[in-house]
């Protein structure tokens, strides 16, 4: 390959990078910002802002995958209150999807979600805030009673309801 040919190609490759960066950039400039909780029924799509979360202040024994028991104060609120502030309506037979923001899912019924002090949304466990995965205000869903530790899912991003 003659030196021609070289600062040809070196000149596409600097035009593909320049390009590369500027879409980059665009693309990422008109993403809308989703700080907060995202619940999605139907065709509808929601977004609860983390501060908008903190109204109850509950507390209670969880169980961690090793089946240790803990007491933890929480500040957040009542998913059946959450679901109805935002005009969702769910039964017994509702199907619920819980996401991460690492792409974790757990499954809870309408039935569990409409017993009184059992699933909530939490931005705060005893008195520190809990953090997403970029390290700013974040949630944990929080279901008392169930001895699978894995439903506690931190991180929480999206709320399928369906």
């Amino acid at each position: 390959m003659n030196k021609k040919t070289k600062y040809i190609l070196a000149a596409i490759a600097a035009v593909l990078v320049i390009a590369a960066v500027i879409l980059a950039v665009k693309v990422r400039g008109n993403a809308p910002e989703q700080s907060g909780l995202i619940i999605q029924n139907g065709n509808n799509t929601v977004t609860v802002r983390w501060e908008d979360l903190s109204q109850t202040v509950f507390s209670g024994e969880i169980v961690n995958g090793k089946g240790e028991a803990s007491n933890h104060e929480y500040q957040g609120t009542e998913l059946i209150a959450l679901f109805n502030a935002n005009g969702i309506q769910i039964t017994a037979d509702t199907k619920i999807t819980v996401t991460s923001e690492d792409n974790y899912t757990v499954e809870l019924n309408g039935a569990e979600v409409m017993c009184d002090n059992k699933v909530y949304v939490a931005v705060t466990r005893d008195h520190e805030m809990i953090e997403g995965i970029d390290g700013n205000q974040g949630g944990q869903l929080v279901v008392y009673g169930d001895a699978n530790a894995k439903r506690q899912v931190r991180y929480l991003k999206t709320i399928t309801v369906e």
